[in-house]
């Protein structure tokens, strides 16, 4: 029987947290699907994988790699046109596959279909999410203004929350695979440039963030955003359509502004290529004075991380909300924990 979604799952060293991915996809109230999980651990993710008995779970050995090169092995596998992703240490609320389906056939034309997810801190508890440019519940459709809305605030698809049909996939050349982060971001801009991005907020991811061995907890010291840098040339070359220039260009501006702090941050120096020029210019190159600012940026970074997980950032994040009328997706979450717990 054919599948109508096939889901990709690379799987790395996971052992705490595997079981509940997987039970997570084998709840969902649409059960037509197949799962492959792309497996080159070393611990006893393996193992965990092997004891389902569910013909629907694919286990794939291979080598260690990336995370693109897992999720486009994965793809080349599947035998569904419609690809979602999943990663190994997050999961899914029951409706999550029915809500891509739905919006896949309410919206033929999109080439990126997502439901909304939820960041859980270290503690388990959720933080704050905003969602910039995003209609309320019970909205759904196009997110017209995709890249808009990345550069406002959280970047509304995540790649635990989202499914692409294989035509697009492969046109678009899957996710690099030279790429060490952001090969997701990456994929998904390069999508919203040349197609329509669905949305609905049923449906819900549950992006964890206490595992060890991810990617994103890795410290990058971020010279150019590789999805910036891509825009920056298409731009350059005329290769971006009139009516998207201008969202292209404020999420360039976002990611440069990453870049700044990363720098100042993660490296503990001032840059000086000409991508920002002029800042620090009237530093001296002295040894004593390198020493003492990269001891100042690694007080403030340690300040500036502590402030990021406190309840005063969700508080600032929250207000951020209200101010522009976003929706904060992890009230769905608290929701569902309290009736659990009444059950």
């Amino acid at each position: 029987m054919q599948k109508d979604i096939s889901i990709v799952i690379p799987l790395y060293n996971k052992e705490k947290y595997i079981q509940r991915t997987l039970d997570s996809v084998l709840n969902q109230t649409f059960q037509n699907f197949e799962c492959i999980i792309i497996d080159s651990s070393n611990d006893g993710s393996t193992n965990l994988v092997k004891q389902y008995a569910d013909p629907r779970i694919v286990l794939v050995t291979c080598e260690r790699s990336n995370a693109a090169k897992a999720r486009n092995l994965g793809v080349t596998i599947a035998q569904s046109d419609f690809i979602a992703f999943l990663d190994a240490d997050d999961e899914w609320q029951p409706d999550h596959l029915e809500t891509l389906l739905n919006l896949k056939k309410k919206y033929p034309d999109a080439g990126l279909f997502s439901t909304p997810y939820v960041k859980l801190k270290p503690n388990g508890s959720p933080r704050v999410m905003l969602f910039v440019g995003i209609p309320k519940p019970p909205w759904e459709g196009y997110l017209s203004n995709y890249l808009r809305i990345c550069s406002r605030g959280d970047e509304p698809v995540h790649s635990s929350s989202c499914a692409i049909p294989r035509d697009i996939f492969e046109t678009m050349g899957g996710f690099p695979n030279s790429l060490k982060y952001g090969e997701d971001q990456f994929l998904w801009g390069k999508i919203s440039v040349a197609h329509p991005v669905a949305f609905s907020w049923k449906g819900l991811t549950i992006y964890h963030t206490e595992a060890m061995g991810r990617i994103c907890n890795e410290t990058h010291v971020i010279r150019e955003h590789p999805f910036s840098a891509y825009l920056k040339q298409e731009l350059a070359t005329g290769g971006i359509a009139l009516n998207k220039q201008r969202e292209c260009r404020a999420y360039i501006r976002r990611k440069r502004y990453s870049e700044i702090f990363s720098t100042l941050f993660m490296e503990n120096k001032f840059p000086r290529n000409r991508e920002f020029q002029g800042i620090g210019e009237k530093l001296p190159e002295s040894e004593t004075t390198n020493h003492y600012f990269k001891v100042l940026m690694k007080n403030v970074g340690c300040f500036v991380n502590k402030i990021y997980d406190s309840t005063i950032h969700d508080k600032i994040r929250l207000l951020t909300c209200r101010i522009f009328r976003c929706y904060n997706p992890g009230i769905i979450f608290l929701i569902d924990k309290r009736q659990q717990k009444m059950n």
